[in-house]
């Protein structure tokens, strides 16, 4: 598969995990919404940026092996 075409699978399946995220947020009571914001926000933002970012095969399908890769991606950028 080319990179620009996994790169699109890629931030397809980082989209509906943000979308599960998203679902999973709303139904919780305003407190926690609150808790969660930032979060929210910085895995929006990491979801804009692998819109438009191309990765070399090997590190899309490094991050396509994840089971939940926006999870992974903000756990790593959490800790920074």
């Amino acid at each position: 598969m080319a990179d620009t075409e996994l790169s699109s699978k890629l931030y397809e399946k980082m989209s509906a995990e943000q979308d599960k995220f998203r679902a999973w947020l709303v139904e919780q009571p305003p407190a926690d919404i609150l808790l969660h914001a930032v979060e929210y926000t910085v895995r929006e933002d990491i979801l804009m940026e692998m819109e438009a970012l191309e990765l070399p095969d090997d590190q899309a399908r490094a991050l396509l092996a994840s089971p939940d890769t926006m999870a992974d991606i903000y756990k790593t950028f959490s800790k920074m």
